[in-house]
């Protein structure tokens, strides 16, 4: 029979009960890293600018010079090469045939290392309208229970689900670009890939390109799954 998964602290579900500002955030975050025996924590936000990518850290407890050596974009590629093979960074493989980027992934471990997060992992956190990312670290590899990993992520899904006001300060435009909302709006009132395209005075071929993307940001598989989230996220 194998043993019961551990699961968070009573203490902690009740004080992700009752976050109401940044403080209370962080002070959960901070119990859920500990209780995996991580001693750090970072929270990433995937954030798109007029269709560039501009991943934002919304809330840490990295020294500041840490997150600047290492840089946002470093950080989001790393959390999603962890979550493609599901494992650390210490074990991450290699991407095969780019040398180049073997290289730039060895000096960010060694970076990261030095500044005393030599083991470091990345959960993957979504909802409706957002994506994130929580990197949990410490400076001595194998000290972090990976059997808590599970528990601490509906931990943070759920500490996800009710944010205090103001965390993200993100505005719609910054998840959806203008064409990308107008073509979800108008494939939501019935109209076709070809009808949307004449509306707007673009090719199909176009109006498909920007739903793609719709749903890729919001972490849709398909347009009508893209459109109830785009709708309940109030993007459109």
């Amino acid at each position: 029979m194998k043993p019961p998964r551990p699961t968070p602290s009573r203490t902690t579900l009740a004080a992700i009960r009752h976050t109401l500002d940044r403080e209370q955030f962080a002070d959960c975050l901070g119990r859920i890293a500990g209780e995996t025996g991580a001693s750090h924590y970072l929270l990433l936000l995937e954030r798109h600018v007029r269709g560039k990518s501009e991943p934002q850290v919304v809330a840490s407890n990295w020294i500041f010079d840490a997150v600047q050596a290492v840089g946002a974009e470093a950080l989001e590629r790393f959390a999603h090469a962890a979550a493609r093979q599901g494992m650390p960074m210490q074990a991450l493989r290699p991407v095969p045939g780019s040398a180049e980027r073997a290289a730039a992934d060895q000096r960010l471990r060694e970076t990261l290392r030095r500044l005393g997060h030599a083991e470091l992992h990345a959960l993957p956190l979504r909802d409706a309208a957002r994506r994130c990312h929580l990197l949990l670290s410490c400076a001595t590899a194998g000290t972090i229970d990976e059997a808590m990993l599970p528990s601490a992520h509906l931990a943070c899904c759920y500490l996800l689900a009710r944010p205090p006001a103001g965390l993200f300060d993100d505005r719609a435009d910054e998840i959806l670009s203008d064409r990308e909302r107008e073509c979800l709006y108008w494939v939501a009132e019935g109209k076709t890939a070809g009808e949307v395209a004449m509306i707007l005075g673009v090719t199909a071929n176009t109006v498909n390109s920007y739903l793609g993307q719709a749903i890729r940001k919001v972490g849709a598989s398909n347009r009508a799954m893209a459109i109830a989230t785009a709708i309940r996220a109030g993007l459109i």
